[in-house]
């Protein structure tokens, strides 16, 4: 009998879906806007974060392996309900941002076939999310084997983007200078912006239990996803420097194209682009649904969540994913997408945040794993102190509803302790011995 676990390099796959999926071809022009030929230093200020987080969660998933990701390691090292809360803001963010992805898909599908006004956005979205749902449904295998193929679709895409820029970029300083047009300031800004292209990382990290010797493999995909995007990202952002002035960004839904056109790049290139956007829309939908979705059933599994929720059927949780997907329609209907997908946000950074203090309390426990973060304890405060930066940069909006979505979790959790309190008053006493 075939095993229903996936490879390593599937599950790379599955987490560079996620990051080099619909944010670098979103979002970073909108982070040339913010800080001009600056926005390569916010790239790499990102990597750093990135990389830091990457390296705890890869340390993390050696020494918990469950579906839970984030979830499981601040509730393994920190205790229930700090360890609830994550997963609440977890599981809203990513249904939110599958909302958000799904309309980012509908509006590049409704540009490219020509097609005028928004009242086709949300049943296109609907009908997205309600199509990923149904692959999740039918098994992570399946999943692995569709990820794998749009991943080489959409890296091919960037890389014929990056070859297009060599041939018709402009490569002089004057495209590259000053680096900080708008002042340092702007590059924590553009920084806290680029980092949601890289966040899909640890999405791998929710599948150590499903990848085959899980706790080996999956630090080493995190790692292998998370280089492949940096090079690729850094590489993005300099042929649109080259191809198209800083000064003529704008917030854009496609600056990829923009600056291939004003470059007058060939028109079978900026179709091929557009192609490949629409593909990574895709990608990055069906790799938040995995993530949301495996990280309701470890809570389920855990007693965090009715137990009915989890539902895991060969390798897929399919009433998880059900709940996803509804929860990702509903988010659709929430008015201003755009605040409420940055107020996510604040849930992400704050699981980050954790992730070193997480790896703190282990190695002081002397947890084993197969894999240790190098340079610790530097890279543990590295990264609790850059989540700190980009969280405050998010804006007064996103830490509003931020706050309130902590708020609600942790009324949640207080509403789980009572039901549990009354199960355990409610239980029968247990026979005596005669």
């Amino acid at each position: 009998m075939a095993s229903r676990k996936i490879t390593m390099s599937q599950a790379a796959f599955i987490g560079l879906g996620n990051i080099i999926g619909a944010g670098i071809f979103v979002l970073a022009g909108t982070t040339i806007h913010l800080a001009g030929p600056g926005a390569l230093v916010a790239f790499v200020v990102t990597a750093v974060l990135a990389t830091t987080v990457a390296l705890n969660s890869a340390e993390l998933s050696s020494k918990i392996v469950t579906h839970g990701g984030l979830y499981s390691f601040v509730k393994t090292s920190m205790g229930d309900a700090l360890g609830f809360l994550v997963g609440w803001l977890r599981a809203i963010s990513y249904a939110i941002a599958a909302a958000a992805v799904a309309l980012g898909f509908a509006a590049y599908l409704l540009s490219l076939l020509g097609i005028a006004g928004t009242e086709l956005l949300i049943p296109l979205s609907i009908v997205l999310l309600a199509a990923v749902a149904l692959v999740d449904y039918a098994g992570l295998k399946l999943v692995a084997v569709i990820e794998q193929y749009l991943v080489f679709l959409t890296a091919g895409g960037l890389v014929l983007f990056i070859v297009i820029s060599l041939l018709y970029g402009s490569w002089t300083p004057s495209r590259f200078t000053p680096v900080f047009p708008l002042g340092a300031g702007s590059i924590v800004a553009a920084a806290a912006l680029a980092f949601f292209a890289y966040s899909g990382f640890n999405t791998i990290a929710t599948l150590t239990p499903e990848v085959e010797d899980g706790p080996r493999n999956v630090p080493r995909a995190i790692l292998i996803a998370l280089s492949v995007s940096t090079v690729l990202y850094l590489l993005v952002v300099s042929g649109m420097l080259a191809l198209m002035p800083w000064q003529a960004y704008g917030i854009t839904a496609d600056p990829l194209s923009n600056a291939l056109t004003y470059a007058h790049a060939p028109a079978f290139v900026t179709a091929t682009i557009a192609v490949v956007a629409l593909i990574a829309t895709v990608t990055v939908t069906l790799s938040l649904t995995i993530a949301g979705s495996r990280t309701l059933l470890q809570m389920s599994e855990d007693g965090m969540l009715p137990r009915w929720i989890g539902g895991l059927r060969g390798d897929s949780p399919r009433r998880s994913v059900l709940l996803m997907a509804l929860a990702g329609i509903g988010s659709l209907f929430l008015g201003n997408l755009a605040y409420i997908a940055l107020a996510s946000n604040f849930g992400v950074i704050f699981s980050y945040a954790l992730t070193g203090l997480a790896v703190v309390i282990l190695r002081r426990r002397r947890v084993p794993g197969v894999f240790a973060s190098p340079l610790y304890p530097w890279v543990q405060v590295a990264s609790i102190l850059l989540s700190i930066v980009v969280m405050a940069a998010l804006g007064e909006q996103a830490l509003y509803f931020g706050s309130l979505f902590l708020l609600t979790g942790i009324v949640a959790y207080a509403l789980l302790v009572e039901a549990r309190r009354q199960h355990t008053l409610n239980a029968p006493a247990p026979a005596r011995e005669p």
